[in-house]
């Protein structure tokens, strides 16, 4: 049984939900809205749980929480949406590597959630906006741009409002203007990935995890992808199980459906995969509708 009472763990909650989604910890301000109490409450209620030897912080530093037991044991968050402004975010982040921005390589495995056999790409890339990165990922995996898209880390929505108009603050979520790679794949934080979702009839996710960040080879244009298993599932095919419905289908001569799949979509090999082709398709950029 974990030494903490309800209240102690009801902070600890929060906070390693806010840690497990941003990737730093809340800062005291944050920690009083969620709860609902007085800064000065919380100021108190860390000393409490530092002296209990439940966290620990370092002197002088905001936002330097660091959980000691296992996470395990805490009570789940059942309170608000954990939520953050971008801008905020980026201003409080601490400083990444003192490389130049273009002096960096993000390497990225980009993994199609749900895909059974797996359905993965491995790019690499400088930095670059979420709005190229989609991108990249749309050209990598071979999507045609056809439908809207959104990112995810935590709580946090991220789209492009100029796809949404008047609708977009009703949704919930912010404008990804100006947002970079590097602010939401920060090396040190402990969250190293994103949730890419396209088609939101389809619901296609993907998981985009940093792997690695490293120097600028030299001779090596990017962006580029190094490595990936099988094809793209087709637009519109209705999601993971309507895509395995149409392999069982298009790759059976003998299936009832094979010859309306191959007059709809054409041949298929879900096999297929060249990382060269992705590598070209990235560089091309997607096609202007």
């Amino acid at each position: 049984m974990s030494d903490f009472t309800p209240t102690q763990g009801r902070y600890l909650a929060y906070i390693h939900r806010y840690i497990e989604g941003f990737g730093l910890p809340p800062a005291e301000s944050e920690i009083a809205e969620a709860v609902g109490v007085s800064p000065p409450s919380v100021n108190q209620m860390m000393k409490t749980l530092e002296k209990k030897g439940l966290i620990r912080r370092q002197p002088g530093v905001a936002r330097s929480i660091e959980i000691l037991i296992d996470p395990d044991t805490l009570p789940p968050w059942k309170g608000k949406r954990i939520t953050r402004t971008v801008t905020e975010w980026v201003r409080v982040r601490p400083p990444a590597e003192s490389l130049p921005a273009d002096t960096k390589v993000y390497r990225l495995k980009i993994t199609l959630r749900g895909a059974s056999p797996p359905i993965w790409r491995r790019i690499e890339t400088t930095d670059v906006t979420l709005g190229k990165l989609h991108e990249l990922i749309q050209t990598a995996m071979g999507w045609t741009n056809s439908h809207l898209h959104q990112f995810e880390v935590g709580d946090l929505r991220l789209m492009d409002s100029r796809l949404f108009m008047d609708d977009f603050q009703d949704l919930g979520a912010m404008d990804y203007a100006g947002v970079r790679l590097s602010h939401l794949l920060a090396p040190q934080g402990s969250k190293k990935q994103l949730i890419y979702l396209y088609d939101f009839g389809d619901g296609w996710e993907h998981k985009v995890t940093l792997e690695a960040v490293s120097l600028v080879e030299p001779g090596v244009s990017y962006p580029r992808c190094t490595g990936g298993k099988r094809a793209c599932p087709p637009e519109d095919v209705g999601g993971v199980w309507g895509f395995v419905d149409f392999v069982a289908a298009v790759t059976d001569p003998d299936h009832s459906e094979h010859d309306a799949m191959l007059e709809w979509y054409g041949p298929f090999d879900p096999a297929a995969f060249d990382p060269k082709e992705a590598t070209q398709q990235m560089k091309e950029g997607l096609p202007e509708w």
